[in-house]
């Protein structure tokens, strides 16, 4: 994963690239006005090679928190599966 800073807005992103070939960006949304201001985080999912086009999502704080312990368990137990397969597989009966 890379990180940019927009030396004009102070905005930092983060880019992964999967290894589809799709370059994920993750950031900050700045919206409303002073007297009403909403941050937001966002999700753009880029293109990839052979997929029409590009999706995002804006998140509030609370639901990038979400989102975030959904991966983060998803992986958890995608590896955990990972390792009981390996182990199984190397297991000679």
């Amino acid at each position: 994963m890379r990180s940019e800073t927009d030396a004009g807005t102070g905005r930092r992103h983060r880019y992964l690239r999967t290894t589809c070939g799709r370059e994920v960006t993750i950031g900050r949304l700045a919206l409303g006005d002073a007297h009403h201001p909403a941050a937001r985080v966002f999700v753009d999912l880029g293109s990839c090679p052979g997929c029409e086009g590009s999706d995002w999502a804006g998140f509030t704080v609370a639901e990038a928190r979400q989102l975030a312990w959904a991966l983060l368990s998803q992986a958890a137990v995608a590896e955990r599966l990972i390792q009981h397969g390996a182990s199984q597989s190397s297991d000679p009966r």
